[in-house]
């Protein structure tokens, strides 16, 4: 049985080089799903240009249960989603100028940065430039990532657009501290869940923060967990997110 819906993602939407983004791809396929909440497992490079449908697979119970898939044309599993409790961390928040200043301490040096066309965290001007620096201690640091974000205008044109940019821009603020907080790894996301809260203001400015929540900031050999949060000026959590992530290669 097939859901009604289909995705195909521009080049612009791309994380890694010639692959979709992850964050905005879990958040348009959540919305071609049209229930929730969900959380998502992330299993092939997303392709571009493709058309990838939506398809119901109803399943036994148990922890490999899944309620969805995202399919190439040749049915290959690209994504797979599954209804879930929420279970999302929380932690304080950050100001604008708190994060401001994290951008500034952004680790990634010149020449170095591992997906440099990513339409949310990439360096070109087209971008969303979420480029996330470590807090302070003065900050309630704790190993946290932070930057700000604003919605860019180009959301207009999509539906849920601001969305699902702020799903995109939580996956690559997570990303930042997964793979610079402590030794440096490239790492890729596995799993991924996110929601907002309340409507985004195109005209405001938020915090972008990522770290590890809930106090589990170890490596498990390749795999690190990450909670992300999106604040408004006056410090109320409009968004969150939690991610799985892998390295590329063990240190």
């Amino acid at each position: 049985m097939y859901v009604p819906g289909m995705l195909r993602l521009s080049p612009f939407f791309q994380g890694p080089t010639d692959s979709g983004q992850g964050g905005w791809t879990a958040s348009r396929f959540a919305q071609a799903i049209g229930e929730g909440p969900l959380t998502m497992a992330i299993r092939a490079p997303i392709p571009l240009e493709t058309n990838l449908r939506v398809v119901s697979t109803p399943s036994e119970p148990g922890p490999s249960a899944t309620d969805w898939r995202l399919v190439d044309p040749d049915d290959r599993a690209i994504l797979e989603a599954r209804s879930w409790e929420p279970d999302f961390a929380d932690t304080a928040p950050v100001t604008i100028e708190e994060a401001v200043a994290a951008r500034g301490r952004f680790p990634v040096p010149v020449g170095e940065h591992p997906v440099p066309f990513c339409f949310s965290c990439g360096l070109g001007e087209e971008h969303m430039r979420v480029h996330a620096g470590p807090l302070t201690p003065a900050a309630g640091a704790a190993g946290r990532f932070a930057c700000d974000w604003s919605v860019p205008p180009w959301t207009a044109n999509h539906e849920r657009g601001a969305e699902s940019a702020l799903w995109a821009a939580m996956d690559c603020c997570a990303a930042f501290y997964v793979g610079w907080s402590a030794e440096r790894r490239t790492s890729f996301t596995v799993q991924y869940a996110a929601e907002v809260l309340a409507p985004l203001d195109p005209t405001a400015t938020y915090a972008l923060v990522s770290g590890a929540f809930d106090g589990n900031q170890e490596w498990d050999g390749r795999k690190r967990q990450a909670s992300a949060a999106a604040f408004d000026a006056e410090g109320n959590c409009v968004a969150r997110a939690r991610s799985f992530w892998v390295s590329v290669a063990d240190d």
